[in-house]
């Protein structure tokens, strides 16, 4: 699911939440440049030594989002190159981008992403089909539960049918379900009252995923969602995907996103909530992952734009440790669930190219250097292969 959503430039968006995500796309799209003062404090971390996606070649992919190739410089280019097995567009697959009214498509910027990630032996996975955000309010004007299925129908047929083959798998549905919760919403789906529920009730998420099926038959279909791996919202999650399974629903995974901070992430949760999913017979992908150093955690709109600015202040070397090690620990999580995680994707390519800019959530630096947080990450491997 889930500024870098991003680093692309802003579409005309439906809430005023959509609209503070292209404000924050636009600046995070400006060229690449070279910060004054990279942190004197930052701790050496080797640029030259084993790349992550080498490290893991043998667990799962590791991705990166970002609409590729428009407005990347060469050098940003070659860093997906050099350090990523897979992509997931961005922004310009959704909903208000590519189909801003019923008759209108924009495949331009969609097009141009697959063919270079075809050109550069990348794999790609699709986001998002169906969403309450960044979807534009034709898809439902006017129209009774028949008409909103039928504009449903034809969005995701000709959508995944263009891309039949080349991409590997779509986020079908992305955050559906309600944030919080309770003991009484943990034991219902407690699905968000979105336009979709509103017009199509919960079948909504059963006719997504047939029709996508239908679209491509090979394609690996998910449930994304930020919050999913914790408390009411985990249970909920279990529900809804309980009644998916039990009506054959064509459903393989579940995208947890990751938007956490240092100080914030539910470790043993998230390590129980992969061992839930994966008793279910489906597989877990984590989709969106930053760890912010400072600031909101979470994946709604607003959280991530708190401390965003020109005068960012730069990471301290605690700061990164604290960081380093947080990516290491929730590696060590995924390195231990590796037989039912297939892709591990951050959610933009560096603290330039992100939807948390000025937090610092990423792996590379905004000078394109990798962080403690990325040697963290490929230590972990290693010292895993050793124990």
């Amino acid at each position: 699911m889930t500024l870098q959503h991003k680093r692309q430039l802003p579409f005309l968006l439906t809430s005023m939440g959509a609209t503070l995500l292209a404000v924050a796309t636009a600046m995070a799209a400006e060229p690449a440049s070279r910060p004054a003062g990279a942190p004197n404090s930052a701790p050496a971390v080797d640029q030259h030594g084993l790349t992550i996606k080498d490290a893991y070649k043998n667990h799962f992919l590791i991705g990166m989002a970002g609409d590729l190739s428009g407005r990347y410089s060469d050098e940003e280019l070659g860093l997906v190159k050099e350090h990523f097995d897979i992509v997931t567009p961005e922004n310009c697959m959704k909903p208000a981008p590519i189909h801003p009214s019923q008759d209108a498509w924009r495949f331009e910027r969609p097009d141009a992403l697959v063919e270079w990630c075809a050109d550069n032996n990348l794999a790609i996975f699709g986001h998002t089909l169906v969403w309450h955000a960044q979807t534009n309010d034709w898809f439902f004007r006017d129209g009774d539960k028949a008409a909103v299925t039928q504009r449903m129908k034809d969005h995701i047929g000709t959508l995944v049918g263009r891309y039949k083959g080349k991409i590997q798998g779509w986020d079908v549905v992305n955050e559906a379900i309600n944030d919080g919760g309770n003991a009484e919403t943990a034991q219902t789906e407690n699905l968000r009252n979105s336009p979709w529920l509103r017009a199509m009730g919960p079948e909504f998420l059963t006719l997504a995923f047939k029709f996508a099926h239908e679209a491509d038959p090979d394609a690996k279909l998910y449930y994304n969602d930020y919050g999913i791996e914790a408390g009411p919202k985990h249970a909920s999650s279990m529900v809804l995907l309980k009644r998916l399974l039990k009506d054959g629903v064509p459903i393989h995974g579940v995208g947890i996103q990751g938007h956490w901070s240092t100080g914030r992430i539910p470790y043993v949760a998230l390590d129980k909530a992969i061992s839930d999913y994966a008793s279910l017979g489906l597989e877990v992908s984590i989709t969106e992952l930053d760890v912010t150093i400072r600031g909101a955690s979470g994946g709604q709109f607003g959280r991530g734009f708190r401390g965003r600015g020109f005068n960012v202040t730069p990471p301290s070397s605690e700061d990164l440790k604290a960081q380093a090690d947080a990516y290491a620990r929730l590696f060590s999580i995924f390195i231990k669930h590796k037989d039912v995680i297939p892709r591990v994707t951050f959610w933009g390519l560096s603290d330039r190219r992100t939807w948390r800019f000025g937090q610092h959530p990423l792996i590379l630096d905004s000078n394109n250097q990798r962080k403690p947080a990325y040697a963290a990450i490929v230590d972990a491997v290693q010292q895993r292969r050793m124990d």
